[in-house]
């Protein structure tokens, strides 16, 4: 149960910050290998898939625009969560998103099961065009209450899309880090 409980909340965290890539603990691994004096192992398939994280700047009048809806949309979802509003939540979401009703599901079981606290702690503009924003973003996660849940730091990527109604919402995350605090 207490790993179900952890694959739940995995769950939570992807909406929250919304698909869960745990490749990324081998940077952690890197560290200890590097104060060990060894050679840090290498992930030969993570190399040539890692996305480019360099933010961007000199942004144009569109790009402040674009950038200015996309934070907002992620803050209204991370606000929605801590108030534990599960349709408030589900509106900061694309109406096409792959794991839309896991989502809905993963956050029903939670927010009846733990009491969390949601920090964004920072945001930067990756890539922008009129339909697809990509946000790099560092989260905290702490538990309150509940058993069975670390509390743990995020780093990852948003996908936002244009809905049907011409807003940006929620595609899809990417965890590139997750360490526990």
């Amino acid at each position: 149960m207490k790993n179900l409980s952890s694959i739940i909340l995995f769950l939570l965290m992807y909406f929250v910050a919304t698909g869960c890539n745990t490749d990324n603990d081998s940077s952690f691994d890197d560290e200890i290998q590097k104060r060990k004096g060894q050679a840090p192992k290498t992930n030969l398939q993570s190399q040539n898939t890692q996305p480019q994280l360099k933010p961007l700047t000199n942004l144009t009048l569109e790009q402040k625009r674009i950038k200015v809806e996309a934070f907002g949309i992620l803050k209204e979802n991370l606000e929605a969560t801590q108030a534990e509003d599960v349709e408030r939540v589900l509106k900061s979401i694309h109406e096409n998103s792959p794991q839309l009703r896991s989502t809905k599901e993963g956050m029903v079981y939670v927010f009846q099961n733990f009491d969390m606290v949601y920090e964004l702690e920072d945001m930067h503009l990756l890539s922008t065009d009129n339909d697809e924003v990509k946000v790099l973003f560092k989260q905290t996660t702490k538990s309150l209450s509940g058993t069975g849940f670390t509390d743990m730091r995020s780093v990852g990527i948003h996908t936002l899309k244009r809905s049907k109604d011409g807003k940006l919402k929620i595609f899809s995350s990417e965890y590139l880090q997750t360490e526990k605090i």
